[in-house]
């Protein structure tokens, strides 16, 4: 045989064994999308009651990464140990970045002023992202409406409609910027075991049970209870009475709104304020007789508390309660599994919830709920990546999956999630989440609840409300003298802009 005849057959053999791995990849390539089609392979999964278009393929994305920046609190936690699951689904690399809420705030921030969408997933708070930079977010509409796109059955009434007004809109009602994700909202919390262990005492000698949450507990009474224990109470057992949160920090200005509206008192009183949200403020308030009751209030609060209180934030004071140095304070939900873990907490199963005492009008528990965002600037492949994250991350599913983690305990944002039979969920689940639920649920009671303004220029406004506030508990000065200053200071942000 030639050197010829042997190059053709040669040729010929290589071009029949091409032939047959083509036809076999390309068998296998269908049998791998008939895979990825098939939704039968959702079942059991946090997938599996999704709304998803027919014959959708939900690893048409995979290989992409997707960086999403949340702050670091119980929904963030959970959603780390679940991302895995997402991502052997659907093939999309999610990298979660927990931060801190003055990390977040910043670092979202200046990507949006720089418009480089270096997170295509965001985690947005309604009072610091959505009131500022809602044009550098996706508008979500048309997404939820696309035949193509998976759907979020029930969005929008299928949510708390006073937290998408919140969380999802800005100004209008129009255009939905986020997806409600998370509904942290401030409640009180103590020590069960002191109150059980002291009430006899105590209302032999003031009249009254001081237990938290019973009718007519008011702040007055909290303060009186406070000093009480302080006392009588022995350190080994209790430190302080009670913690708050007066650094200088977002934290002071939570932790005093919930006292002013508690007195029928607020920061301004334009339509929508607290809901919708506008782009600046007209009608000032902090000269009227509720704002300087709650200023009057708020500092003998705060005499009766801890000493560390006037440095202490939201972390801070958590701290304390879980380590057993105070018997009460007003903290975000989120902080409850934190507090009932029995391998790290020394207040473990001895810890009492409660919506916050009453001012003159009622009680009032600020609303702190965020919701999740695509950024503008992220590609067109991203953003319909990031709507799969957030239908899957926002689904009924996954937000009783929160609910139920040992290390969550976040109540839904959805009105589905509700429709459960308690008899048939697990005793942790029963144990965990009762506690603290009935404690939430009455905080988000009409008369209960407080929406803080949601404005564009808040964060000015917020930074003089929080040095005022710090300074005046600090320094102790005169609350008549604080107001008046507040209000000049506002007044010179309005006529600046």
């Amino acid at each position: 045989m030639n050197k010829k005849t042997l190059a053709i057959i040669l040729i010929v053999i290589g071009l029949l064994i091409t032939t047959f791995l083509a036809r076999y990849n390309n068998e296998d390539m269908k049998q791998n999308t008939q895979v990825k089609n098939d939704h039968n392979i959702l079942i059991g999964t946090n997938f599996e009651n999704l709304d998803l278009p027919e014959n959708y393929d939900i690893r048409q994305f995979e290989g992409i990464t997707l960086n999403f920046i949340v702050e670091n609190n119980l929904y963030a936690n959970v959603i780390l140990h679940e991302s895995e699951e997402f991502q052997d689904m659907t093939g999309i690399n999610i990298k979660v970045k927990a931060v801190d809420f003055d990390t977040l705030v910043q670092k979202v921030n200046l990507d949006f002023i720089a418009k480089d969408g270096k997170y295509q997933l965001i985690y947005v708070d309604p009072y610091q992202t959505l009131n500022r930079f809602y044009n550098y977010l996706e508008v979500l509409n048309s997404y939820n409406t696309n035949l193509d796109y998976p759907h979020i059955i029930g969005y929008t009434d299928d949510f708390l409609e006073y937290q998408t007004r919140v969380i999802s809109y800005f100004e209008e009602d129009t255009h939905l910027y986020t997806v409600p994700f998370d509904s942290t909202t401030m409640i009180l919390y103590y020590r069960k075991d002191i109150f059980d262990a002291y009430k006899d005492r105590f209302i032999e000698e003031k009249g009254y049970d001081p237990t938290p949450g019973t009718k007519g507990f008011t702040w007055e009474k909290y303060i009186e209870v406070s000093k009480w224990i302080d006392e009588n109470v022995p350190v080994e057992e209790i430190k302080y009475g009670s913690g708050h949160m007066a650094q200088k920090h977002n934290s002071i200005f939570c932790d005093f709104s919930n006292v002013l509206a508690s007195y029928g008192g607020d920061y301004f009183f334009d339509e929508n304020i607290n809901t919708l949200g506008l782009k600046s403020f007209k009608n000032i308030n902090v000269k009227d007789k509720e704002f300087l009751k709650a200023l009057d209030v708020y500092k003998e609060i705060l005499k009766a508390a801890a000493p560390e209180s006037v440095e202490w934030n939201w972390t801070d004071s958590a701290n304390a309660f879980r380590n057993g140095e105070i018997a009460m304070m007003p903290n975000w939900d989120e902080n409850y599994t934190y507090m009932e873990d029995e391998l790290h907490s020394k207040v473990a199963g001895k810890v009492g919830y409660s919506i916050l005492p009453n001012g003159d009008e009622r009680s009032a528990n600020i609303f702190g709920g965020s919701g999740i965002g695509i950024n503008k600037y992220a590609s067109d492949i991203q953003k319909q990546a990031s709507w799969l994250f957030i239908t899957w991350a926002t689904s009924k599913d996954m937000q009783l999956k929160v609910l139920e983690h040992p290390e969550g305990g976040s109540l839904p944002t959805r009105k589905s999630a509700y429709d459960i039979n308690t008899e048939t969920v697990d005793i942790q689940f029963e144990d965990n989440f009762i506690k603290h639920k009935s404690a939430v649920l009455d905080a988000w009671k009409p008369e209960n609840l407080y929406l803080r303004p949601k404005i564009s220029n808040f964060y000015d406004v917020e930074q003089v409300i929080i040095s005022n506030l710090h300074d005046m508990i600090k320094y102790d000065l005169d609350s008549k003298e604080v107001s008046d200053k507040i209000y000049e200071e506002l007044r010179q942000i309005r006529l600046q802009e």
